[in-house]
């Protein structure tokens, strides 16, 4: 969605999709212990307010560790607790990453113990009136025989929705725009957030939430309310790679630093020597990045076709893009 509120009232801004070295391993690179992203919370902090955020959140994968780190360097009411919780979908036998905010560290213990079951998570997070969202809707979903049932099951569930995410491509986020808008015509409230998904300093802030508050605690309130908006850049297959580019070259002097202490000696010498030997295929990933977007763009355009123009399309078409 374009940022086309037209006001002359300052927007409140902020990224609620970023990740810092606190999100674990990469899943495609643990054979090296590969972080997921080498950002320090700190300069993700730096790097989100200069560009023009408002309210600094970390949302790493089922941690707070980077929104404490933060908070002990720099408290404020600038920055809030917030985490991307992976909760499994048993009758789908499928993962949804569902962002959470305005947390606490009781909150957070509770939310990793329920995660192995998104209702029971989402029942707990309703009766505790914590602000949560489910993040890029079809990431990693490829079954065309449950898609109506997904996508029932997650607006039953869930009333904020990322509607643009940074990482992903257009066609995802418009396919999600167009769900939005089509659940809205039959009645339902929804909220929208936006964020970058940046696992490097590269792209932060460059995709983001906005409303017309003046504070903290009206920005979430708009976010409710369903008077936020998103705005920002999509991805494309250079920009994808740009960022597995970014994590695998920060990796490099990680590894290096003999006093990080997350390596034994020989633990070290294994890594270092199989990464040398990985140097001459560092266009691996590019390669990757481009079979990527081009089997979601795929995916994506046979979604559409089934769910809007199939017969089993449950709700009514939606204006034209």
């Amino acid at each position: 969605m374009a940022e086309n509120q037209s006001t002359s009232a300052p927007l409140f801004r902020a990224d609620l999709h970023v990740h810092s070295r606190h999100s674990g391993t990469a899943k495609h690179l643990r054979t090296l212990r590969c972080l997921d992203s080498y950002s320090t919370p700190l300069a993700v902090y730096r790097r989100a307010r200069s560009r023009g955020m408002n309210l600094v959140t970390i949302t790493d994968h089922d941690s707070i560790d980077g929104c404490l780190e933060l908070l002990d360097q720099l408290p404020g009411d600038d920055i809030i607790i917030g985490e991307e919780v992976t909760a499994y979908v048993p009758e789908l036998h499928h993962n949804v990453h569902v962002g959470v905010y305005d947390i606490t560290e009781a909150h957070h213990k509770e939310i990793q113990s329920l995660r192995g079951n998104l209702v029971e998570l989402v029942g707990y997070l309703r009766a505790q009136n914590i602000l949560y969202a489910l993040n890029h809707l079809f990431h990693d979903f490829t079954r065309d025989d449950k898609l109506v049932d997904y996508i029932t099951l997650m607006f039953n569930l869930f009333d904020n929705f990322e509607e643009q995410n940074g990482s992903m491509q257009r066609i995802h986020n418009q396919f999600i725009s167009r769900l939005l808008r089509q659940m809205e015509s039959q009645g339902k409230k929804l909220g929208r957030i936006g964020g970058s998904d940046s696992h490097t300093l590269r792209r932060i802030g460059r995709t983001y939430t906005a409303s017309t508050a003046t504070n903290k605690q009206e920005f979430l309130a708009d976010i409710r309310a369903g008077r936020s908006f998103v705005t920002g850049r999509h991805c494309n297959q250079l920009q994808l790679a740009g960022d597995i580019y970014g994590v695998v070259l920060g990796y490099y002097p990680y590894i290096l630093q003999w006093r990080s202490g997350d390596f034994s000696l020989v633990a070290r010498i294994k890594n270092i020597a199989l990464s040398l030997g990985l140097i001459p295929f560092l266009f691996i990933p590019y390669l990757a990045a481009f079979r990527h977007s081009r089997g979601e763009i795929q995916r994506l355009e046979q979604f559409t076709k089934l769910f809007f123009d199939g017969p089993a399309a449950p709700l009514a078409d939606s204006p034209s893009e």
